[in-house]
């Protein structure tokens, strides 16, 4: 095997993170964020990112609870930030 799961892991975080960073910048293209968007949808996308890898390596480590709790704890506070941004990204054109 070439890769193993934690590798691969980090491999699709890192392309995750490339598309979050790549689509805040061009939505902010159209938009022209505040500071306010900025804050709430790079927490947005920090967390969901963060979801996913703890949820993906609770998986990993054979702690299949803890990963349900990360998607809880974790996931829905950054669907609300994110939608928020969204929110005040629009609002303001």
């Amino acid at each position: 095997m070439i890769f193993t799961g934690i590798e691969t892991l980090f491999y699709l975080l890192g392309i995750i993170t490339t598309l979050f960073v790549m689509g805040l910048l061009k939505y902010n293209k159209e938009l022209k964020f505040n500071a306010l968007s900025w804050a709430l949808l790079g927490t947005g996308s920090f967390l969901c990112i963060f979801c996913i890898a703890w949820s993906v390596s609770s998986v990993l480590e054979g702690v299949p609870r803890a990963a349900s709790m990360g998607l809880v704890i974790f996931g829905i506070p950054s669907l609300l930030f994110l939608l928020l941004g969204r929110k005040v990204a629009l609002k303001k054109k």
